[in-house]
C-alpha cells in the first residue's frame, strides 16, 4: 500500500485478492490474513502494528479487527489534519480582523479629532458666540 492508498481501496484490492486465491483452491488461514494486511501498510502505520501486536496476542488478531483499527487510524490522521487547516484559517482570519479593527479604532480616533475640531464652529448655549464653551461664559 502507497502512503497515497486510502485504507478503504487497499481492504477492498486485499479482499478481491483473497478471493481469487481461494477460487484457485488456495487456501489463506486467517491468521495469515491478518498477517499481509500488517505487513502491506506503509512505513507511517508502524506504530499501529506494534500497538495491535503488542496488546494482543497476534494469534488471535482478526482480520476484521485489524482492519476496523486501520481505518479508525486513517480517520483519525483525516481529523488531524483538517483541524489544523481549520487552525490555519483561523490564524489567518484572526490576523485579518486584527487589521481590520486596528484600521477602525484609528478611523474612529480620526473621527473622534473631527468632532472636537468641529466644536469650534458651534455656538455657546449661554450667550450664543462661536466657539465659546460653558467655562467661557
Amino acid at each position: 500500500m502507497s502512503e497515497s492508498t486510502s485504507v478503504t481501496e487497499h481492504l477492498n484490492t486485499l479482499n478481491t485478492l483473497f478471493s481469487q486465491l481461494t477460487s484457485l483452491s488456495y487456501k489463506i488461514e486467517p491468521q495469515e490474513r491478518v498477517e499481509l494486511l500488517l505487513q502491506s501498510l506503509p512505513d507511517s502505520y508502524d506504530q499501529l502494528i506494534i500497538n495491535l501486536t503488542n496488546n494482543i496476542l497476534t494469534d488471535h488478531l482478526v482480520f476484521d479487527d485489524v482492519a476496523a483499527a486501520i481505518l479508525e487510524e486513517e480517520n483519525r490522521r483525516k481529523n488531524k489534519e483538517g483541524r489544523q487547516g481549520n487552525m490555519q484559517q483561523a490564524g489567518a482570519l484572526t490576523m485579518m480582523r486584527g487589521r481590520s479593527t486596528k484600521r477602525g479604532q484609528s478611523s474612529s480616533h480620526n473621527h473622534g479629532k473631527s468632532k472636537s475640531r468641529s466644536k469650534k464652529n458651534l455656538k455657546c448655549y449661554n450667550c450664543g458666540k462661536k466657539g465659546h464653551s460653558k467655562k467661557d461664559c
